[in-house]
């Protein structure tokens, strides 16, 4: 389960990128198994530049194929404060703005439709508690007693984004 809530990480991150666009936009949209096989080339990849010398070009393809995965989107605090700022840029997002605004937003009509009201507002207040928590960063105690009150959210999360589903929003 937790390969397909990392896939939904993915898809709920270039969601909120297209949508605020910009420097924040996202490279093009991989499906599951496009984002499989590119998640196992990035861990070749991780593994093989630890045991090179010449590191440089690897690092580059590995930093490559972090940002077409959204990977540490959530859960890296630098890669949410880079993002964070990149909307403030930007002017905002208002799917950033409150539960309801990020469930509307971010999720597809038919992804609304299937999910109780109580578990679309569990995946917004766990995804924007992620960044929430980073935002905090800097001041270690918070940070740390904000990701702790989320990590049993996690366990709860639905899975809810279809392989099959169109792509994702794209920012107006």
């Amino acid at each position: 389960m937790e390969q397909l809530l990392e896939y939904q990480d993915y898809v709920l991150a270039y969601r909120l990128r297209a949508l605020v666009g910009g420097r924040a936009r996202p490279t093009g949209y991989l499906s599951i198994s496009e984002y499989a096989a590119r998640r196992l080339e990035r861990q070749v990849l991780a593994k093989e530049l630890l045991k090179s010398p010449d590191y440089r070009g690897q690092l580059r393809q590995v930093e490559a194929l972090t940002e077409a995965l959204n990977f540490g989107f959530w859960h890296n605090p630098g890669e949410s404060i880079a993002f964070l700022e990149r909307v403030i840029e930007g002017g905002g997002c208002g799917a950033l703005e409150s539960s309801g605004a990020f469930v509307e937003g971010l999720l597809t009509q038919r992804e609304r439709a299937e999910l109780t009201p109580e578990h679309a507002d569990l995946v917004a207040v766990y995804y924007l508690g992620l960044l929430r928590a980073s935002a905090s960063y800097l001041d270690g105690e918070t940070f740390t007693r904000l990701r702790a009150e989320l990590e049993p959210l996690r366990e709860q999360l639905p899975f809810f984004v279809l392989p099959q589903d169109a792509p994702p929003v794209e920012a107006t």
